[in-house]
């Protein structure tokens, strides 16, 4: 993980905690983000969450005020990571497409809880990586002390972002129930 003290005190990091409200009252973020931007002369920002700015707005003005904040931070050449917080329950591939935002960002990656037979874990998978073709599957993640550790994909399950994950059926197993319908198939011929 990082030593937030660490880069704090080096100049190197910045906390500001503020309200969806006072953010859409300051130009979409100009004035409370470019001080501190320019301080510490920031390469990287991460704002946690949008979904609290549809609180305040309706569908077309939250679209507006998202894609005045993104150009901003493009614009200010800063590699941004915008968090979207989303229902447990929801289609997380839906979910941006339908606000119509998608469009805005470069990269959406989603994660999300699953249970697999009665254990809850967290799985990661991008839906979309503009200019890239990017891995598909989805993968168990863990956050550890060293960071996000990225595991191999899921197997042997499939249904995991739907609530009702279920074992996927093997080749071999495909093949058997295969070769047992046929036969059975030719004995009632």
């Amino acid at each position: 993980g990082w030593d937030i003290h660490k880069l704090e005190d080096e100049d190197k990091f910045r906390l500001i905690c503020t309200s969806p409200n006072i953010l859409l009252e300051d130009s979409g973020g100009e004035n409370i983000l470019s001080e501190p931007i320019k301080e510490i002369n920031a390469q990287r920002i991460v704002v946690d969450t949008l979904s609290h700015l549809a609180m305040f707005m309706n569908h077309d003005d939250l679209r507006r005020e998202l894609y005045r904040l993104i150009m901003l931070l493009k614009a200010k050449g800063l590699g941004s990571l915008l968090i979207w917080e989303n229902d447990e329950r929801s289609d997380q591939s839906k979910a941006l497409a339908d606000r119509g935002i998608s469009f805005l960002v470069d990269c959406i990656v989603s994660l999300k809880p699953v249970e697999i037979e009665s254990t809850v874990r967290k799985a990661l998978v991008v839906w979309k990586m503009r200019g890239s073709d990017h891995d598909k599957r989805l993968r168990q993640y863990e956050i550890t002390s060293h960071g996000i550790e990225v595991s191999a994909p899921f197997s042997n399950y499939e249904g995991l972002l739907t609530g009702s994950p279920r074992r996927s059926m093997t080749e071999d197993a495909a093949n058997n129930w295969a070769m047992a319908f046929a036969k059975n198939k030719q004995k009632h011929s």
